[in-house]
């Protein structure tokens, strides 16, 4: 018994390190040192093992369940990124109200198979579900084509759009708004794109963009490894091995693509909204980066876990809606229905008078 103690107390104490150095995640450039980007994407993970650990010392040793606990309260700022503990405003809709989605649709491929096997009729559930939830009046789309652009087009009737040239995988936002001036962000290397557009929104102008970073392309790798049940294998062992070596590579080409993106919005005019998929999470150095300045309206308006990644890796947030400090947050909701890999993400926001 005391050896089993013993194990579960180093268990623990590795638990309660690597909890410690991911709280130092978003500070440590990728470029540096991979290692700290990694352990921001298991974030969510170990905030679990550690909660795990408490409730079992309570049964066992009650004063070993301060291990845990103290580390949770230590990095208590961090939780707010993927945990949401405030309620909306009262939302009314006002000439200073709009809503705003951001949303990967996975260029609707996913329609082909969900929630029916007929694409027609799925078409037609997804189409429902977005006027179900309100169409919002900028809509920020990552992963599109231009099929997608006119189907979004003619079901919702968005009159002002701009996309980023191509045929598949790309940015686009529609508005309800007149876009004014619209253009891209170039990205030297890597999958992934950004447009930008100014919306006349009651005689002010807001810069928006629908940014979406280089992908790591380990969904699958991980799809894998989670249906084989065989987590002691050699085989295993090279499949994580294969992820770390895939991840390290991405965050240095979205460690680029983040800078050019930050340094656009520096030169903005304008109040900014920036929406988009950036294939990281709040404890990653990107994030960090990339909200320099700007409010996220999940830390403002969110409730609950802020999951936006659909696939099997549990607890992951890549999705965002960032704004200029001017511009308030009434209210932030996930729309948890898997019509693409990702789940949409809604926002109220008051604009300035």
């Amino acid at each position: 018994m005391k050896i089993l103690k013993y194990i579960l107390i180093s268990l623990n104490v590795v638990a309660v390190l690597l909890l410690l150095l991911c709280y130092f995640s978003p500070l440590v450039d990728p470029q540096k040192s991979e290692i700290f980007g990694m352990l921001g994407l298991i974030f969510p993970f170990l905030i679990i093992v550690n909660l795990i650990f408490v409730i079992l010392w309570l049964f066992v040793d009650m004063k070993f369940s301060l291990l845990s606990l103290i580390m949770i309260f230590i990095g208590w700022n961090s939780f707010s990124g993927i945990i949401g503990l405030k309620l909306p405003n009262k939302v009314t809709i006002d000439d200073n109200a709009i809503k705003i989605m951001s949303y990967n649709i996975r260029a609707l491929s996913k329609l082909t198979n969900y929630p029916t096997l007929n694409f027609s009729e799925n078409k037609e559930k997804f189409s429902y579900f977005l006027r179900e939830n309100g169409v919002p009046d900028i809509l920020c789309l990552q992963e599109t084509t231009l099929p997608n652009m006119k189907f979004f087009e003619n079901e919702l009737g968005y009159r002002f759009f701009t996309r980023y040239p191509g045929f598949n995988s790309n940015t686009a936002i529609l508005s309800k708004y007149r876009i004014k001036n619209m253009g891209r962000i170039d990205f030297d290397r890597g999958n992934g794109d950004c447009v930008w557009a100014d919306i006349l929104i009651r005689d002010s102008l807001y810069r928006f963009y629908s940014v979406h970073l280089h992908s790591n392309t380990i969904s699958l790798d991980a799809d894998r490894l989670l249906d084989t049940h065989k987590l002691d294998t050699e085989r295993t062992y090279r499949g994580v091995r294969g992820m770390f070596v895939k991840y390290r590579y991405a965050s240095r080409i979205r460690y680029e693509q983040a800078l050019k993106v930050k340094n656009h919005i520096n030169s903005s005019p304008y109040p900014v909204i920036l929406c988009g998929d950036f294939n990281d999470t709040p404890q990653s150095y990107i994030y960090h980066e990339l909200s320099a300045h700007l409010s996220d309206s999940f830390k403002e308006r969110g409730i609950g876990f802020g999951t936006t990644w659909a696939g099997n890796l549990p607890g992951l947030k890549i999705d965002y809606i960032l704004t200029s400090p001017s511009i308030r947050t009434e209210e932030h909701l996930i729309l948890r229905r898997p019509f693409s890999d990702h789940y949409p993400i809604v926002s109220t926001l008051k604009l300035p008078r």
